[in-house]
């Protein structure tokens, strides 16, 4: 796994996320400002987690093993904050 990618990967994911608030934002008003701005600020802050963890390894895991577990982390925090995004719908 090349560090380069997974940073990227966390990049492009958490763009995306943001993006999709503001499109949210767009369509259905901005009556909801509050709770999508948590959204977003707390996907900057996966971003940022994600990031140290990439650069940070605990020497005594395996890089193969510790990066796919921050992998996994990333695609389940951004699942959840998609998950708060779509509940925003729905109410």
């Amino acid at each position: 796994m090349n560090l380069r990618d997974i940073k990227k990967d966390v990049e492009f994911l958490v763009a995306e996320l943001v993006d999709d608030c503001f499109i949210y934002l767009e369509l259905n008003g901005e009556e909801k400002m509050d709770k999508v701005g948590e959204i977003i600020g707390d996907a900057l802050d996966l971003q940022d987690d994600m990031i140290d963890k990439i650069n940070h390894r605990p020497e005594e895991i395996k890089a193969d093993k510790y990066y796919k577990g921050v992998s996994k982390e990333l695609v389940e925090g951004i699942d959840a904050l998609y998950e708060r995004l779509s509940a925003l719908s729905k109410k």
